[in-house]
């Protein structure tokens, strides 16, 4: 099994690099040859050979390059430096980050793109990014401090023994979804990640692209961070769990069961469902109000699905047998 030291060890071609930086190689060729901003090492056939730590550097002068600074202005500047550059940016920005409450948690796992989300600008409200860790090792001594909906996991290189350390990664990270981000791989690796049951996608990718790859992820799996039993109101209500006869014969039933809530709380719910009926009646017939009235059923259906999960409450405890 390949360890998390040998994938440091692994070298990429120039081509491989300008993928992943999106820098064009004629200009990896000018920033070394002018500038030196890193020092491949070199194939027995003169490629050029590049290291994780030459990638995560590039990264950081390419972000600094998008942001208006000259490239001879910071080739000689450590990575440090670079870093805290970006962090000035990141500080001067007044959009930064801002989630709603009920935004699903993704935590970011790798080294170039932990670099990348770091410095990038993002405002969405389907997702915030609660975590962002270079290396597993960093990720699985805090891990336990997140509650996981998405977890984002960067590998240079996938091998077949690679995969079952991911599948072990995502299932103690007690994440919901897994969105692996591979730079290569071989055809078995591949054969057996086209029968994962996460997504995956090939390097590079842009944080714009990244950001669409998540949110796909939420809407398809229905994915929200919410406490356990919070209301979102601008959720559409859910569905009836009581047909209206169960709900006649339920609040006539105390005859028979000793305990009235039954009766109360399914007269109730009969109440809010005339309601929730007539507000979306309203919006046929009154359309100035069309929206206030859709607004106002939805509402309805939110109260009445609390007080059917009451009434089930009671219903199961109370063993209660309903025709269906």
């Amino acid at each position: 099994m390949s360890t998390p030291s040998q994938i440091l060890e692994t070298v990429f071609k120039i081509g491989a690099v300008s993928k992943i930086t999106n820098i064009p190689v004629d200009t990896l060729r000018i920033w070394e040859r002018r500038y030196s901003v890193v020092v491949p090492v070199r194939s027995k056939n003169a490629d050029r050979l590049y290291k994780t730590e030459d990638i995560n550097r590039l990264t950081l002068l390419k972000m600094l390059v998008d942001r208006g600074h000259s490239i001879g202005t910071i080739a000689h500047l450590s990575d440090n430096e670079l870093s805290e550059r970006l962090s000035v940016h990141d500080t001067n920005t007044t959009q930064k980050n801002n989630h709603s409450v009920n935004s699903a948690n993704v935590v970011i796992v790798g080294e170039v793109l932990s670099i990348q989300i770091q410095h990038s600008q993002i405002d969405n409200n389907s997702f915030s990014f609660t975590g962002i860790y270079s290396n597993e090792h960093e990720f699985i001594e805090n891990k336990k401090d997140h509650d996981i909906d998405i977890l984002v996991v960067e590998y240079p290189v996938i091998h077949e023994q690679d995969i079952d350390r991911i599948n072990t990664l995502f299932k103690e990270s007690n994440a919901k979804q897994l969105i692996l981000i591979y730079g290569f791989t071989n055809s078995a690796a591949k054969r057996i990640l086209d029968k994962s049951n996460f997504k995956y996608i090939q390097a590079p990718i842009s944080i714009d692209n990244l950001q669409r790859e998540i949110i796909d992820l939420i809407k398809e799996h229905n994915i929200n961070h919410v406490k356990e039993n919070e209301v979102i109101l601008e959720a559409k209500a859910p569905k009836r769990t009581y047909k209206s006869k169960q709900l006649i014969d339920l609040s006539t039933a105390s005859s028979v069961i000793q305990c009235e809530c039954p009766q109360h709380l399914s007269s109730m719910i009969i109440k809010l469902v005339q309601f929730e009926q007539y507000s979306y009646e309203c919006i046929e017939r009154y359309e100035k109000d069309a929206e206030l009235h859709s607004i106002l059923g939805n509402m309805a259906g939110h109260a009445r699905s609390i007080l059917e999960q009451a009434l089930s409450k009671i219903v199961d405890a109370e063993g209660i047998s309903l025709e269906q």
